[in-house]
Parts: structure tokens; C-alpha cells; sequence
């Protein structure tokens, strides 16, 4: 029996699945995971051991990959000083005051920092979660569910991010134009969250019942806002600087790219906290900047990003394309691919520019630009669900890293609310076909 080539993709993905969950579900290590996952990806698709030492030296030699761990590395040093010297729990104390709801101010934290697109940047909001979960009947898979679903919130819908720029740039659309049909989706996202994660959550905290400061009730260098606030600024160096030294480089080094921006306003950001932090540190610095856990993400990147480069060279996610016309295949084409691209990479930049050239050229082979707004909604929201799930998710990853619970149980955890996001993304791309809106 021949196979066709959108068939035999299909068997490989599941294949490749197969030893992912098998391997995952007996606690071998992810990076070995995946490396035994990018031995039969290539296996299946004919990337013989000749090619493999030229896409390992591609990946290790490429300047997107390198200024990422860096970006890495410096948010890791940037919570682990920020930890060790007491800052993140000094912020998060100060900020309870004025914070009551103990549900909003876990769900702020990340997604304050969701705003800001950084690689990994679920890190950043790892130690304000454990600060701020001090005083509530948390345990460590609800920590870990709760900053890794607010930090991606905005993904679907906001104009910071890589991955949305690229699919404006696909659709030829301004930013504005797009935002106009995406921006309920972050609502969705916020309401699913808050739904699965934050019910019986209650704290024992005195300061959650206790007078706000300035009511008269108390007074003092404690009770100010603003002292409070000093201890987020090296969070504030991080996003002000991103922004200023992205303009500087965009007018006047512009061959260099935005994320070495990123890294300059981290490394500011960790000098920043360096000093506050001065006489009140719990760990020398070199132990924070060489730890074993920093080697083990870095190594997990490596594997990541090997196992992303080694599915785009094996041609699966573009076979999956070879669909004829039809509605099983309109729904394959712009839910299905996007998932499973989602699902391979972890990435939004990734899965925008692994399946939506697939899914506009279907669209506008099949002569259905009038249906464009709601496929492209259905689109962005499966790939951000896959991507959600995805175990290969540099976030989802350190998340589970930083609170050491297991990835398997968190992944199993995010099926329902996943399910219940893409629903809820399905309605509203059914809301805007029934509206009959065009680009």
C-alpha cells in the first residue's frame, strides 16, 4: 500500500509521539527524551548521520540560539540574586499591603512579566509566585500550573511578540488591524486560568485583612508603596531598558538583533539587583552563575532547539500540507497543522512559521479569503493550545525545573483547560464568521 505524503507524515508524528510519552511517562530525563526523539525523527525521515554534525554545528554556531541562552542565563542569575538577597520576598511582602486579593496577586506577577517577550521568561515570575504563595495552601504542581499559564496569556494577541509580528507580516495586515479580531482571546485565556487554577485558593496572611497603610492604622519606611516598589527595579531596568536599547539599536545598529537588547537590559538588570542586594547575599555569585541547575536548563535548550531544527529538516509539518479541498481538510489545514506545530516546537515563532504558510497558501488555493479572519483566528488559537502542551515549551520546562515537579503530571493537568481555551477560541472564530468580518 502506497502511502501519500500527508499519510505517511502523520505515522511518523505519532510514531515520534509515541516515544515521547513512553519515555516521559518512565522519568527519563527530557533532554535525553528528546535526543532519542531527534534520533528517530531522523531515522524516519532519511536524515542520515552524515547531516547530523552540520545541524548540531548550525545550532551550536547560530547567533539566535547563542544570545537566547544567554537571555536564559542572565534570568536565571537575575532570579537567583534577586532570591538569595531576599528581594523578590521583600516585593512581595510590601506589595500584599496594597494587593488584597491573594488570587490576583499570583496571577499579576506573571503575567506582568508575560508582557515583555522573552524566551524562558516564566523564570522570571518563578521566585515572585513562591514569595507570594507564602501564606496560601499551595503545593508546588499548582504553583507551577498558575505562573506558567499567566505568563502566556497574551501570546494569541499581543503586538510585542515575535510570533504575532510574523503573522501580521504573513497576512500582509497592520498590527492594529489584527489586534482588532485577536484581543478577546487574551480575556479567554485570563477567565480559563482563573477558572481552573485559582478556586479554593485562601491565605492566612494578617496583612490580607489587616488596614491599608496610610488609612491610619499604621505608619512608617514599611508601609510605603514606594519602598515597596524599589525592590522591582531591576524588573523595571529589565523592560525600560529592553525598549531604550531596542530603539538605539534599531536607529543605529540595526544588523544587530532585538534579543541582544534583551541581554544588555538583563545584564543591567543583575548589576541593578547586585547592589541593592550588597551585604545581604545568602549565596556567593559564582555559585549562582554556574549552578548545576543553570547547566541542566542549558543543556535542555540544546535538545530543544536540535529536536525543532531536526523537524523542520525533515519536511513532516510541510508533507502534512498536501491536503486536497474539502471541510475535513480546511479543519486539518488550519487547526490540526498549527496544533501539531505547536506541539513539536513550543514555540509561537515557530509554530506561525512552520504551519501558516501552509495554512495560507491552503486558503488561498481553496478560494476562501472571505473566511480569512476566522481561519486565522482558529489558527493562532490550536497553535498556541499546542504549544501550551508542548513538553518541548522552554517555559513550561523551567517552570517545572524551578518548583522540581514533574512534567508529566503538570501536562496532564493542562489537557482540560487547554481543551476548554480552544473552545472557547473556536467561539469566537464562529462568532466573527457569523459576523461576516474581513481583513
Amino acid at each position: 500500500m502506497e502511502f501519500t505524503p500527508a499519510a505517511a507524515a502523520s505515522l511518523k508524528l505519532l510514531l515520534i509521539f509515541a516515544l515521547i510519552v513512553l519515555l516521559l511517562k518512565f522519568h527519563v530525563k527530557l533532554r535525553l527524551t528528546l535526543a532519542a526523539a531527534c534520533l528517530l525523527t531522523a531515522v524516519l525521515s532519511g536524515i542520515w548521520p552524515e547531516r547530523w554534525p552540520g545541524i548540531i554545528a548550525g545550532l551550536l554556531t547560530d547567533r539566535d540560539f547563542l544570545l537566547l541562552c544567554l537571555m536564559i542565563w542572565l534570568m536565571l542569575l537575575l532570579s537567583g540574586v534577586q532570591d538569595a538577597g531576599g528581594q523578590s520576598a521583600r516585593l512581595v511582602d510590601g506589595l500584599e499591603r496594597y494587593l488584597r486579593n491573594p488570587r490576583f496577586r499570583l496571577a499579576l506577577f506573571p503575567a506582568l512579566v508575560g508582557l515583555l517577550p522573552m524566551p524562558g521568561g516564566a523564570l522570571f515570575s518563578c521566585p515572585m509566585i513562591k514569595a507570594a504563595a507564602g501564606h496560601m495552601n499551595l503545593g508546588d504542581e499548582q504553583k507551577t500550573l498558575i505562573n506558567y499559564w499567566f505568563r502566556h496569556i497574551w501570546e494569541a494577541a499581543w503586538p510585542l511578540y515575535p510570533g504575532y509580528l510574523l503573522v501580521s507580516s504573513l497576512l500582509g495586515l497592520s498590527l492594529t488591524t489584527l489586534w482588532r479580531y485577536t484581543f478577546p482571546l487574551v480575556f479567554l485565556a485570563c477567565g480559563t486560568g482563573w477558572l481552573f487554577f485559582m478556586r479554593g485558593i485562601a491565605s492566612d496572611n494578617p496583612a490580607d485583612n489587616a488596614p491599608l497603610p496610610g488609612s491610619g492604622a499604621e505608619t512608617g519606611r514599611d508601609a510605603s508603596l514606594a519602598s515597596a516598589l524599589l525592590n522591582a527595579l531591576p524588573l523595571a531596568v529589565t523592560l525600560l531598558g529592553a525598549v531604550f536599547f531596542g530603539i538605539l539599536m534599531d536607529v543605529f545598529l540595526p544588523e544587530i538583533p532585538g534579543q541582544a537588547a534583551f541581554s544588555l537590559s538583563l545584564l543591567l538588570a543583575v548589576s541593578t539587583a547586585l547592589f541593592q542586594c550588597r551585604g545581604k547575599m545568602s549565596k556567593s555569585l559564582a555559585s549562582l552563575a554556574f549552578s548545576g541547575n543553570m547547566l541542566n536548563i542549558l543543556l535542555m535548550l540544546v535538545a530543544i532547539f536540535l529536536f525543532k531544527d531536526i523537524i523542520g529538516a525533515s519536511g513532516i509539518v510541510r508533507d502534512l500540507g498536501e491536503v486536497g479541498a474539502g471541510g475535513i481538510m480546511l479543519f486539518v489545514t488550519c487547526a490540526v497543522i498549527p496544533f501539531i506545530s505547536g506541539l513539536l516546537t513550543g514555540l509561537m515563532v515557530a509554530f506561525v512559521g512552520l504551519s501558516f504558510p501552509v495554512v495560507l497558501g491552503y486558503v488561498q488555493h481553496a478560494g476562501l479569503q472571505e473566511y480569512l479572519v476566522p481561519l486565522v483566528i482558529v489558527s493562532l488559537v490550536s497553535g498556541n493550545c499546542g504549544q501550551l502542551l508542548s513538553p518541548m515549551h522552554v517555559c513550561l520546562v523551567v517552570t517545572c525545573e524551578f518548583f522540581k515537579t514533574d512534567l508529566s503530571k503538570i501536562w496532564l493537568k493542562l489537557l482540560k483547560p487547554v481543551s476548554i481555551l480552544f473552545l472557547a477560541g473556536l467561539s469566537w472564530a464562529l462568532a466573527m464568521l457569523a459576523s461576516g468580518v474581513t481583513f
